[in-house]
């Protein structure tokens, strides 16, 4: 039994910011951001474009296109970001009622921006031991851009950030677009690294930071304990981890690295995203760089994959690698074999 993508969707929100705009507000030069950072310029989301929200806007278009009745999906698996309209709040059951999807059940998965490769694997896996999960609907968005300090340089690794979201299709025996296998890896050095320290049970948001207008807006934002040292790690462990998951993925499908035809990777520094290319022994025309878009959390990958259809990069009979990453720190990738699958 083989599991297939049917298709895929992505929702960007039409706004942008671009290099020069964006510039004043973190306070570092255009050109730095261009070359150094790979931002030319990114999405920025509008009051209607938050994880459920997007995930409900491109599993809509997904469906329309592929004709498919919400009423026979099985399963639908949110993988977006746990950062999302509401606290204690299950946002695959609200993708579940925006679609009318009544005989499914669904539930929210989270991985930071290494969920869509996790997911995958974990819909393809379920659908493989369960008799009743013959069609899945993966849906996920991202909204840790509204996290993110622009006033903190310490966390410029994090200006890339874009709001999106994303929907996948996966059903059994489909003749197109086989799924094979994901490899994934978690560094628990970084687990405490990048987090949103006020809000949870751990530290509250209390009368005290209420009452300051200014502890209130570091509050809502994202918080880096140990910058410099994270910084230090992350030079020495993340290249090892991305190349690493690439590398047990390909072993695991039975193929060669050699064998790998196009790489969609999660926006990074150019420098970092050369980087993994040369060390799996690839070439820079074998992947695209999302320099025009950011960082969109948990959308890179398919977002990766549709420009590499667009630029005619992948085609039938390419095996594709989606590589992932997220704080935390995790790496995740998952090899598809694009097209007619053999007989």
């Amino acid at each position: 039994m083989k599991i297939g993508m049917v298709d895929y969707e992505n929702y960007l929100p039409e706004q942008k910011i671009t290099a020069e705009e964006l510039s004043p507000l973190v306070d570092i030069p255009a050109e730095i951001l261009r070359t150094k950072m790979g931002i030319n310029e990114k999405h920025v989301g509008g009051e209607k474009d938050h994880s459920a929200m997007m995930a409900v806007k491109s599993a809509k278009k997904l469906l329309e296109r592929n004709q498919v009745d919400p009423l026979d999906l099985d399963m639908i698996l949110f993988s977006g970001e746990t950062y999302c309209e509401y606290v204690c709040w299950t946002a695959a059951i609200k993708i579940q009622n925006e679609l009318g999807a009544d005989n499914a059940y669904a539930w929210d998965m989270g991985f930071r921006c290494a969920g869509t490769p996790l997911a995958i694997k974990v819909a393809k896996n379920m659908m493989l031991s369960d008799p009743d999960l013959n069609q899945v609907l993966i849906a996920g968005g991202n909204t840790n851009a509204y996290l993110v300090d622009y006033t903190d340089k310490n966390q410029s690794f994090m200006f890339d950030m874009s709001p999106a979201g994303c929907a996948i299709l996966l059903r059994k025996n489909h003749p197109e677009n086989e799924i094979l296998e994901t490899a994934v890896i978690t560094d628990h050095v970084f687990c405490d690294q990048v987090i949103g320290k006020w809000g949870g049970s751990l530290h509250p948001i209390d009368e005290t930071i209420a009452a300051d207008p200014e502890a209130l807006r570091k509050a809502n934002k994202i918080h880096l304990p140990d910058p410099e040292g994270m910084k230090e790690l992350l030079g020495e462990r993340s290249l090892p981890a991305f190349t690493g998951a690439v590398r047990q993925a390909s072993q695991k499908s039975g193929v060669a690295v050699e064998e790998i035809d196009y790489i969609g990777i999660t926006h990074i520094n150019p420098k970092a995203h050369k980087a993994i290319i040369a060390d799996l022994g690839l070439s820079e025309d074998q992947s695209v760089y999302l320099s025009d878009h950011g960082h969109c959390g948990h959308v890179d990958q398919t977002l990766c994959l549709q420009l590499g259809i667009e630029e005619g990069l992948v085609k039938d009979g390419s095996l594709c690698a989606l590589l992932g990453a997220g704080t935390g720190y995790a790496f995740a990738c998952t090899l598809i074999r694009w097209g007619k699958i053999a007989e």
